[in-house]
């Protein structure tokens, strides 16, 4: 595994308006929480549906229709359409847990960052891949189980784990549910005081490490979350290979000097593709590599 260090880059006019367009993403996703009405989403973003949210991550419904014994339609039509239009687009535009990642970056840009070598950002995605291969399989054993009338056996069994296995682990479930929980009903104090502390939930803390765990790797490895871990990243990576719509250079213009990879958060080697398109699971259309460009080589295609 060898890494080197990444060069620091600008904020960007275009990182500004993505940022923007984050936070307004984020705000819409979340108008219940400002008592305005609103339909219920499916979007393939890294967001569980909460008590203050209007939508839901297509991957937590897909776990729970599965585990539900329901056939997963909505979910699959979202990863799909979106997928195969846009590629990762959402993962830059209108994760709410992307903005999270973005915002410890900038907090924490004075860190120096890391960038793997391109084997190394591949091998290391392969552990997002046994996340997402292991939960729908755990998800689809269940389903079938309660598709067969064990539901009550298989509940029992799994526990906190029956209806949404990944969910109960992901950092994205802790900082948008459990977080804004402790803190809306202000047991925070009381939850970790020291005569407390052995009877909190043993999964409680391992939640917790995962958080912090992820604020480590995100710290030191741009956007590291979304690269391996993410099972919606996986999913939207493999579908963004082919999508509609991404980036490519303009082979005239393009002079080999690298700059579009140095500023790329998902750590792309652009130059390693076809010039007519960049076709990586990595890349999230984040747009970063076209006004960084000097010579104007990188643009927006639409195939």
């Amino acid at each position: 595994m060898a890494w080197h260090k990444k060069p620091k880059t600008n904020l960007t006019k275009l990182r500004i308006v993505r940022m923007i367009v984050q936070i307004i993403m984020f705000f819409l996703l979340n108008l219940v929480f400002f008592e305005i009405g609103a339909n219920w989403l499916v979007l393939p973003i890294n967001m569980p549906q909460t008590i203050f949210s209007s939508s839901e991550g297509s991957f937590f419904l897909l776990q729970r229709m599965l585990s539900r014994a329901i056939i997963p339609l909505i979910p699959l039509a979202s990863f799909l359409i979106i997928g195969g239009i846009f590629g990762r687009l959402f993962c830059a535009w209108g994760c709410p847990f992307g903005l999270f990642q973005d915002i410890i970056g900038l907090i924490t840009s004075w860190v120096k960052k890391y960038e793997p070598t391109h084997s190394t950002n591949n091998s290391m995605r392969q552990i997002g891949e046994l996340i997402t291969g292991g939960t729908l399989l755990i998800s689809t054993f269940i389903g079938i189980s309660v598709g067969l009338g064990n539901q009550a056996d298989v509940e029992a069994a799994f526990g906190s784990f029956f209806e949404q296995p990944w969910a109960v682990l992901s950092p994205a479930v802790f900082l948008f549910t459990a977080i804004p929980v402790i803190v809306y009903w202000g047991v925070l104090g009381e939850l970790f005081r020291i005569e407390n502390l052995g009877s909190i939930d043993i999964l409680l803390w391992i939640r917790l490490a995962i958080f912090i765990g992820a604020i480590i790797m995100i710290i030191y490895i741009p956007r590291g979350w979304c690269r391996w871990i993410c099972p919606v990243g996986i999913i939207m990576g493999r579908l963004g290979e082919h999508s509609l719509i991404g980036v490519g250079r303009n082979i005239t213009k393009c002079n080999h000097c690298g700059i579009c990879e140095d500023v790329c958060p998902m750590g792309v080697q652009i130059l390693s593709h076809p010039a007519e398109r960049v076709r990586s699971v990595h890349c999230t259309n984040c747009l970063d590599c076209i006004p960084a460009c000097d010579e104007d080589a990188m643009e927006l295609k639409i195939l």
